[in-house]
């Protein structure tokens, strides 16, 4: 019976996970998309946005053109891949507000 607790307990707390998760990112947006740059971008666009030489350096990347940051990521431009079946909608929003709180730009602003 013990037994039978612990794995219910333990399937709770898997369940409640990606809750969680969700939960931290609507909290902390900079955050969420710091993780996901991280995971997913800093191998070629550096630690903070910072490229040396590989990809594009994203602290030159204009606040206004969102769109564009969306079709390149999505798209891939160049020697960048496409992303788009990789990454949903909500985790470039996140990216771009990770980009913007590193380049000190106006929360709210870049969108299209």
């Amino acid at each position: 019976m013990i037994g039978r607790r612990r794995i219910a307990l333990a399937l709770a707390l898997v369940a409640a996970w990606p809750a969680a998760g969700a939960q931290q990112a609507a909290s902390d947006p900079v955050e969420a998309g710091r993780k996901i740059y991280v995971s997913s971008c800093q191998r070629c666009h550096g630690i903070n946005l910072a490229a040396r030489g590989l990809g594009f350096d994203l602290r030159t990347f204009p606040q206004h053109d969102k769109e564009r940051f969306r079709r390149s990521v999505t798209n891939g431009l160049r020697a960048m891949p496409a992303w788009g079946s990789t990454l949903k909608p909500e985790q470039l929003d996140l990216i771009w507000v990770y980009i913007g709180s590193v380049n000190g730009w106006k929360a709210g602003s870049g969108s299209p």
